[in-house]
């Protein structure tokens, strides 16, 4: 078995943990911001973040990174070592396992029982703002293509496929569902939403910006969480017809424009006005 190496340290990190939440978005939902305000909730400093992680196979040998109380490592066996020297000092931290692959359901965290999750926690963004942030990610991922080669419109097309399909997951889910929107622009949304995961309020504020990822939207995290244009960022597709063209797709998918409808609304004029200046 190609996990065997890191059961034995992830059953011992299901023994000692002091709560256990588990995170479902896909790229650039804004889940880390989320993530951290959750870990700061917490009600302890101490905590184990596995970022990223593949479903289904071992959390500790496929995240992306790895956090202990704000210690970062790295995975596999340099995070399996530094999990043993953590966990033998009787440390009882909070566990927070991320996935970026949008919600499924069933057994996805061998050697961490689906019902032994205090939480699972879908995060959600309005779709402009999303693939307006989303397109420089594919372009960075990739750089080797051309800006707008069919490489970068595939994996483009691709997650909106699996965006579309988290947001009717989010629709019915009867788990704690964070939009990204309006947990970045009101307090009373932050409150509300610890008390749905059971959080005892600590900080509710944005936090700092996250690394992962080079900071919301690429700013290299030179500008605060405060001053970021969170909400605005379909401004940045007004003058560029390749995103455009993503947008004209997406409204031609009528399932897709009706969950839009039902969870974000305010898209949809949004994006009517931006097609209407590519005519």
């Amino acid at each position: 078995m190609p996990d065997q190496p890191f059961v034995e340290i992830e059953q011992q990190l299901f023994a000692a943990s002091n709560g256990r939440m588990r995170v479902l978005g896909i790229r650039r939902t804004g889940q880390h911001a989320v993530i951290n305000w959750i870990l700061r909730n917490s009600g302890g400093e101490d905590y184990v973040f596995l970022n990223s992680c593949t479903m289904r196979r071992s959390a500790v040998r496929t995240c992306g990174q790895s956090e202990l109380s704000g210690q970062f490592t790295g995975r596999a066996y340099r995070l399996k070592r530094a999990m043993e020297a953590y966990l033998a000092t009787e440390k009882h931290p909070f566990v927070l396992i991320s996935y970026e692959a949008g919600y499924h359901e069933g057994e996805l965290t061998p050697n961490f029982p689906d019902e032994d999750f205090d939480r699972e926690v879908l995060v959600i963004r309005s779709f402009v703002n999303w693939l307006a942030s989303f397109i420089p990610l594919m372009r960075r991922v990739d750089r080797t293509a051309a800006a707008e080669a069919l490489e970068i419109s595939n994996g483009i097309v691709f997650e909106m496929m699996r965006y579309k399909e988290h947001l009717l997951a989010a629709q019915s889910s009867k788990h704690v569902v964070v939009c990204f929107d309006k947990w970045a622009t009101s307090h009373s949304y932050r409150r509300k939403k610890l008390a749905d995961l059971g959080l005892d309020e600590v900080d509710s504020g944005l936090g700092e910006l996250q690394r992962y990822g080079g900071g919301s939207s690429f700013s290299a995290l030179t500008v605060p969480a405060e001053e970021l244009a969170l909400t605005t960022r379909w401004r940045s597709m007004i003058d560029d017809p390749y995103a455009l063209d993503f947008l004209r797709i997406a409204k031609a998918d009528t399932a897709f424009m009706e969950v839009l409808a039902a969870l974000y609304p305010d898209d949809i004029p949004i994006i009517g006005r931006l097609l209407a200046t590519k005519s």
